[in-house]
């Protein structure tokens, strides 16, 4: 009896056991089977996923489990949450609207849309959003990140005495939480009532006196009402209380640079990279960077990578700030070596394809940028690289698509809201690319390159009044090259040449390859027959600037003006050694053409199209092939392609016609 239990218990009882085994399993695989069994499964895996901040990971779950039951709000509102942990806010309030729609009283979404309403500026929005926050307090008692949104909506609508008591009870409840009081303090100030952010930041720092934390924010409100005594003292306070207290240290920095104290900034700089916190070790480096002593920064984050075991934060630091230094070849050797310790370093593969696009390998930046898309890695900053890599290559209606999805994943790339601003003010709709520009916040509006843009657009707009008073106080606060361009086309518009000729110069003193003032001054020199001139002004710049393509495609097209194929040919090939091959190849190839050569030139463009298909490329290839007596399909397909990269080409559209 003894053994015939244990069979029985152990799964060895017989005939009768293994039935009821069998059943199990085929109870399992009906279950998974089924929608609400997949469900199920992609619902745990996918909350799973998000437990490990693996938020890729959760949306494809997510995704899936909403697929197999479509009505079911959870998986909506669990994707909601995970494209939060992705920072996709947009995408997170279609989520929870959607959740809504398919269960109004689903309490999580009611509360991540109430969060979103109450930074509206619509008091229903405000109103409902209150209902929902104060109800939740309820059933919540105590949480205080319920109670920050909740005080600022009492604020907007009016109530301040119930914002003050959500703000003690917060405050009660977590002294060492400034969230509430943060968020309270920056409406009061954003709204113009100073006194009242000032009184509470006050109040709060005297309620706390032995908190930096309080200090640091009655800083910050003081530094915005401009008391540099009061901001001074108080960061003083904050750090004698702790001395290694990181926002403390900041503001201090802040405050060295606002005075233009080097040295102050330099020491509490090497003080904020000795903290134990990842994000100031890097400090040091970056204000030597920021001081263009490159060498000296090198140097620092070479120490500071020995000192933390290669950080790859770090390490993307370094190759980030020597991308912008122009130190190519010294931020390849970086992401090499990140590369080399893992190959599927995501920031390492963005970097490597934005140096790819510099150095013009535009079929090796396209096979990284697949990477990067396999593994779902930046959307916004890719999107917005693979658009470089379209311009490269002359297709701009499939750049301006992409910089329209990167702005679609991430509003605050202002480098690509930028850049297709521009695009859209040479395309002729200014009016559209100011549009673009006005969704930014105020800090963004500060931002010197949107702030050209914006003239930019004005003057193409008609709006000469308001270009003119931008630009003049942007002269006014320094003269720098972008902005005497635009000085210069104010002034041709005015009819003063002898003005623009001076600003223009002045430009290409500050930075003789940009192309916007080259052109410009080219073309005021040669209406004033100072061509020749203009062509020695190129030539002793390029001589000082061997590797600017730019200065060296200039010369070759005023030579080329002049008459001198032989003198454009040596400047089309220096710029194409420069790393140039579109335009260069190009322009090669119109004098191979004028000299007969047209097999070479023929091979010349099959061979650029294979890396930089373009459609000045497409088009001389067409009037090459229509020379050889090529078939009507050879001609019409290269026509074709070119119509594909610019649409607007009436040249191409004309032969085609024909």
């Amino acid at each position: 009896m003894l053994q015939t239990n244990q069979s029985s218990a152990f799964g060895g009882g017989g005939r009768n056991s293994w039935r009821c085994l069998a059943a199990g399993f085929l109870l399992l695989a009906a279950c998974t089977s089924t929608p609400q069994g997949r469900e199920a499964k992609y619902m745990e895996k996918g909350k799973s996923a998000a437990a490990r901040k693996n938020y890729h990971a959760a949306i494809v779950d997510f995704e899936v489990a909403s697929q197999n039951m479509p009505r079911d709000a959870e998986p909506v509102y669990q994707l909601g949450m995970a494209y939060l942990g992705m920072g996709w806010a947009a995408r997170a309030v279609d989520a929870f609207e959607k959740t809504l729609w398919l269960n109004p009283k689903h309490a999580g979404a009611q509360y991540q849309m109430a969060l979103v309403k109450v930074g509206s500026n619509r008091p229903e929005l405000i109103e409902e959003s209150k209902k929902v926050l104060t109800a939740y307090l309820a059933a919540h008692p105590g949480n205080v990140e319920t109670m920050a949104p909740l005080a600022l909506a009492q604020a907007k609508l009016g109530n301040k005495a119930e914002a003050w008591k959500l703000l003690a009870a917060a405050e009660e409840k977590n002294p060492a939480n400034m969230r509430p009081a943060t968020i309270l303090i920056g409406y009061y100030a954003a709204k113009g009532d100073v006194a009242t952010a000032k009184q509470m930041a006050r109040d709060l720092a005297e309620r706390l006196p032995n908190s930096p934390d309080a200090a640091i924010l009655r800083a910050q409100v003081s530094l915005a009402m401009r008391d540099f005594a009061d901001t001074d003292a108080q960061v003083n306070r904050a750090l004698a209380l702790e001395s290694d207290f990181r926002p403390a240290l900041q503001m201090r920095l802040r405050r060295a640079l606002m005075n233009q104290d080097r040295a102050a900034a330099e020491e509490t700089s090497q003080e904020l990279s000795k903290l134990p916190e990842k994000v100031t070790w890097g400090a040091y480096g970056r204000m030597l960077f920021a001081e263009n002593k490159v060498d000296q920064g090198i140097t620092e984050f070479k120490r500071v990578l020995r000192e933390h075991d290669h950080n790859a934060a770090l390490r993307h630091q370094v190759a980030s700030l020597l991308i912008g230094a122009g130190r190519n070849a010294e931020a390849e050797e970086v992401v090499d070596a990140a590369l080399k310790k893992d190959p599927k370093d995501k920031a390492a593969l963005l970097e490597k394809t934005t140096l790819e696009i510099d150095a013009g390998r535009l079929d090796d930046a396209t096979r990284d940028a697949k990477t990067l898309h396999d593994m779902r890695a930046f959307p916004g900053q890719l999107s917005y690289q693979e658009s470089r890599i379209f311009a490269a290559r002359g297709q701009s209606i499939k750049q301006g698509d992409l910089l329209a999805e990167a702005l679609k994943y991430n509003p605050r790339l202002l480098l690509a809201r930028i850049e297709l601003a521009r695009l859209l003010t040479t395309s002729g709709r200014p009016k559209n690319a100011l549009a673009l520009l006005e969704q930014t916040t105020p800090g963004e509006q500060q931002a010197p390159r949107y702030i050209y843009s914006r003239d930019l657009a004005l003057i193409s707009s008609g709006s000469l009044d308001e270009a003119r008073k931008s630009v003049d106080a942007q002269l006014a606060a320094g003269k720098s090259p972008g902005f005497l361009y635009l000085d210069a086309v104010l002034r041709i518009k005015a009819h003063d040449m002898p003005g623009a000729r001076k600003s223009l110069e002045q430009s290409f003193q500050m930075m003789p390859d940009d192309p916007p003032t080259l052109r410009l001054l080219g073309e005021c020199m040669n209406e004033q027959k100072e061509g020749p001139k203009f062509v020695e002004m190129l030539r002793q710049a390029a001589a000082k600037n061997p590797k600017s393509a730019i200065l060296q495609n200039t010369l070759g097209a005023q030579l080329l003006n002049q008459g001198d194929q032989q003198g454009a040919r040596a400047a089309f090939e220096a710029a194409k050694a420069a790393g140039d091959a579109l335009d260069a190849d190009n322009e090669i190839t119109t004098l191979d053409l004028r000299a007969g050569a047209m097999e070479r030139a023929r091979q010349r463009l099959l061979d650029l199209i294979k890396t930089h298909d373009n459609a000045r490329s497409r088009l001389l290839l067409a009037e090459i092939e229509a020379r050889r007596g090529s078939s009507a399909d050879v001609v019409v397909a290269h026509y074709l392609k070119a119509l594909d990269m610019e649409p607007a080409n009436a040249l191409v559209m004309n032969n085609l016609a024909n």
